[in-house]
């Protein structure tokens, strides 16, 4: 079957660089000249150009899409991928992905152990450093030391699992850790070709927790809360969870990281869970909790993450909000943004989510700048800009001015503005 890439019709715009692979019988189109998927699974081709180091450079990546969806979900579910594309070549100039050479294994020591070691380390160059931590979290809790960590690998049966993961739900641990301790003993095990029947162990099963639930009025409170909390290097990191980063994130932030001239910051692909180097707006209230902190270089937060979980656990507890964790607040960024008008492509760039269909619908626009449109959503609900005066810059003047004199022209606004600075 001799396949050809055809340009895609869509007439709201959103197919452009987009290719799906027909036969010459099946090119169709609608009354309204869109494109018709055939009766079967299929391939799009995406095709994107940016510039690199002021060189003009191309490159294209093609995708799956299950039979049965049509040509306008799969545009939107790409359009993601389509943006991650750009950036990879902004900043690397190919879409080609560098081959990692990994660290020889000596197959003469099988133990489990042995084998952990050799494949952790080789996760440290492909793997975000929170994930290594949490796999190096879940061995040494749980393996590290154990009559299993010194048993050749080769001797594992799925009653050892088995075994195991039984002892840890008598223990009450949640099904989320156990979880992880699996995905952790399987990646050792498969990549050095021990075969084990994976259906048979059971797992607790996990209960995907519930989006936030709670009113405009409730997220306004909490985030009041976090932002007024009087630790100041906290509600520095408060700031910056409620413009959706991950903790983990947040707290490997650098003064080096940040980019004042420009306007944006930048989180590197090994901080990051997609494992790819993003950039965002600095909203004044993200200047604002940087300028409030002591460093100058180095990290930004000098906190650990149990001290930022006592802060916050601290700051719930004083409004009587017993059943929230840290991550819960990105969360609640989405969903009061999303019911104040911002729509989930903005919301899916301010999360930095990998995939669009993590967050759904229809996506246009571009990373940063929609980002910063989610985020100025949420942060109008919870007035927060209306607590913050940063008088080195001359925008927020000029708006808190307008506002106190609707009527004033922007000349009469600027010689109050030259009249305060004398």
């Amino acid at each position: 079957m001799v396949l050809k890439p055809v340009k895609i019709n869509l007439n709201n715009g959103t197919a452009s660089g987009m290719y799906i692979l027909l036969t010459k019988d099946e090119i169709r189109y609608t009354k309204d000249n869109e494109t018709k998927p055939p009766n079967r699974a299929y391939k799009i081709e995406v095709a994107v150009e940016a510039m690199h180091n002021n060189k003009r450079c191309r490159g294209k990546s093609t995708y799956s899409i299950v039979m049965g969806t049509s040509i306008s979900k799969a545009v939107s579910s790409l359009l993601g991928k389509k943006e991650e594309m750009k950036e990879i070549l902004r900043s690397k100039g190919s879409l080609k992905i560098e081959k990692v050479v990994f660290e020889k294994i000596d197959t003469k020591d099988r133990k489990f152990k042995s084998l952990y070691n050799a494949w952790i380390n080789n996760k440290k160059i492909t793997t975000a450093k929170n994930t290594v931590r949490a796999y190096n979290g879940s061995y040494n809790s749980f393996i590290e030391g154990s009559k299993l960590d010194n048993t050749v690998v080769d001797d594992f049966t799925v009653d050892d699992i088995q075994n195991l993961i039984n002892k840890l739900i008598n223990k009450g641990m949640k099904p989320k850790t156990i979880t992880l301790l699996k995905i952790v003993i399987k990646n050792v095990l498969d990549i050095n070709d021990v075969q084990l029947n994976w259906k048979k162990i059971v797992l607790p099963k996990v209960i995907a927790k519930d989006k936030f639930s709670g009113t405009d009025n409730e997220a306004k409170l909490i985030a009041k809360t976090l932002l007024e909390y009087p630790h100041s290097v906290a509600r520095g990191v408060f700031a910056f969870l409620l413009s959706g980063r991950r903790i983990g994130e947040t707290l490997l932030m650098e003064h080096r990281h940040i980019n004042y001239v420009e306007g944006f910051f930048t989180l590197p692909a090994e901080n990051t869970k997609a494992h790819t180097e993003v950039k965002y707006q600095l909203t004044p209230l993200l200047i604002n909790a940087i300028k409030s902190q002591k460093t100058t270089k180095g990290l930004i937060f000098g906190f650990k993450h149990e001290s930022i979980m006592y802060h916050f656990k601290k700051a719930m507890i004083s409004i009587g909000v017993h059943k929230m964790v840290m991550h819960d607040l990105r969360s609640m960024v989405a969903v009061t943004a999303l019911r104040n008008g911002a729509n989930i492509y903005s919301v899916s760039k301010m999360l930095s989510h990998k995939n669009l269909s993590t967050t759904e619908g229809s996506y246009l626009g571009s990373g940063s700048e929609l980002a910063a449109e989610a985020q100025n959503t949420f942060t109008a609900v919870i007035d927060a800009s209306n607590d913050i005066i940063d008088v080195d810059v001359i925008d927020d003047e000029y708006i808190i001015l307008k506002k106190l004199y609707p009527n004033a022209t922007d000349e009469q606004i600027k010689v109050i503005i030259e009249m305060m600075s004398q």
